[in-house]
């Protein structure tokens, strides 16, 4: 059966338009005064286990009295332009930055995969060289599964009982640090380290980031092991160095307001205590499974849909509260998530698989704007209705965390199966599948229809 690939995070790079990688370029550069307040250069750093890790150095070039610098961890995708225009902002500010890609250095694939595969062991090893270098207190930066080693490196260096009270806590945007992404319908588990986090740390939540609903769990997670926890919203954005069409605006806010928000929250780092002992840390999760559905699954979780009550992209209000007597597919995506784009073809053409067959398809966009829904649609072609949730609260309600995601509920009014990747919706398996779905009304509730 052929599908198409899980758009996991919220932020993903891909090509755009020459005209609006220019506009982009122009909201994101520094402005001219910091390209002279900070010196840039790149060193190695051996580490343990003869590893050697580049690293690039944004330091002040005029003389400033910060008592704390910024070790920045590449995430699973890698360091990119933005985060190198960040830290010399941060520079040109008086904050030395030190940015290093540790899986890059071990020769990792990109990918979460990667970050679950890194002990923390080097991280903790970048703490002790950059507190040694300069004389300053580290403060570990990262995003999105880059969270992982950061947290294992701040474990991993108070196991090695230093008296000086060289980390001073961590930075996190929109942090992501599941076991496995869970099966459509459950709600994420975190990893060990989460649990076993007693740092201080702060997260600046994209606010329309997949997992923007999750961030209670994943506060109360870090401060059941001990941590003091800051959080604070950035509205309007899935990740602060990912640029999609039509957020440029929300990007270019969010970009120019991060070096303030960083040195406010340095300041209640740098103020909250930071234990020298390491909580213990509980087993691993035996399963190494992702689970992602690569095909059309019996669903497992709460098998009663949500009501839905929303306003399609032309303000109209929708409202699906009654699913008996047809197969209703509810499909959550996103515009910035490539395999949910890829994937409406499919959808059109499954619905007119199904003319004839008691069938509805309820399409239900990510938190974005009508205003960039229709400028999507001007560029892709949808004859479906497509509804807006426009907080994301709704998806929350689903126990949505990865795009695409939907579900498919039989005419007994429920979920019957699921898939949270994206799939061809129209090859021939799922359209039988879904025929026979739809034919097993007059089975009586509950019958069997594999």
């Amino acid at each position: 059966m052929s599908h198409l690939p899980l758009c996991r995070r919220a932020g993903r790079f891909r090509p755009v338009p020459l005209s609006l990688a220019l506009v982009l370029l122009a909201l994101l550069a520094p402005p001219p005064a910091a390209a002279g307040g900070a010196a840039r250069h790149t060193h190695t750093e051996h580490l343990s286990n003869q590893v050697d890790v580049q690293v690039t150095t944004f330091a002040p070039t005029q003389g400033h009295a910060a008592k704390l610098m910024l070790l920045w961890i590449a995430p699973s995708f890698g360091l990119h332009p933005p985060q190198r225009r960040m830290a010399a902002r941060l520079a040109a500010e008086g904050l030395e930055v030190w940015q290093a890609d540790v899986a890059e250095a071990l020769f990792l694939p990109r990918g979460s995969p990667s970050m679950r595969k890194l002990d923390g062991h080097y991280v903790a090893d970048l703490i002790e060289r950059a507190h040694a270098a300069t004389g300053k207190r580290v403060v570990l930066v990262s995003s999105s599964y880059g969270a992982i080693p950061v947290l294992r490196g701040a474990r991993q260096w108070q196991r090695r009982g230093h008296r000086s009270p060289m980390l001073a806590g961590a930075i996190l945007f929109s942090p992501n640090a599941y076991a496995t992404v869970p099966a459509l319908g459950l709600a994420p588990h975190y990893l060990p380290i989460v649990r076993a986090t007693n740092i201080p740390v702060a997260i600046f939540q994209g606010g329309i980031n997949g997992n923007r609903w999750q961030l209670p769990q994943l506060i109360e997670a870090l401060r059941s092991g001990g941590a003091v926890v800051y959080t604070e919203v950035m509205p309007g954005i899935t990740g602060l160095y990912f640029h999609h069409e039509g957020h440029e605006q929300a990007l270019k806010r969010q970009f120019a307001r991060t070096p303030g928000r960083i040195r406010r929250v340095l300041g209640l780092l740098a103020a909250a205590p930071v234990p020298r002992q390491a909580q213990p840390l509980a087993k691993a999760p035996s399963s190494t499974g992702r689970g992602l559905d690569a095909e059309l699954k019996p669903f497992h979780g709460d098998p009663h849909p949500k009501a839905l009550r929303l306003h399609d992209v032309n303000g109209k209000l929708h409202v699906v509260d009654h699913y008996r007597g047809r197969v209703t597919v509810v499909n959550f995506w996103a515009s910035w998530c490539s395999p949910c784009v890829k994937e409406i073809p499919s959808l059109n053409r499954l619905r007119k698989a199904m003319r004839g067959e008691p069938f509805k398809l309820v399409s239900v966009n990510y938190a974005e704007g009508p205003k960039a829904i229709r400028e999507f649609l001007h560029r892709v072609h949808v004859d479906y209705p497509v509804l807006i949730d426009r907080n994301g609260k709704e998806a929350d309600k689903w126990h949505v965390v990865v795009f695409p995601s939907t579900f498919v509920i039989g005419p007994d009014g429920l979920i019957r199966y699921g898939v949270n990747a994206g799939l061809e919706w129209d090859d021939p398996q799922i359209v039988a599948k879904l025929r026979r779905l739809a034919q097993s009304q007059g089975q009586g509730r509950g019958a069997r229809v594999e």
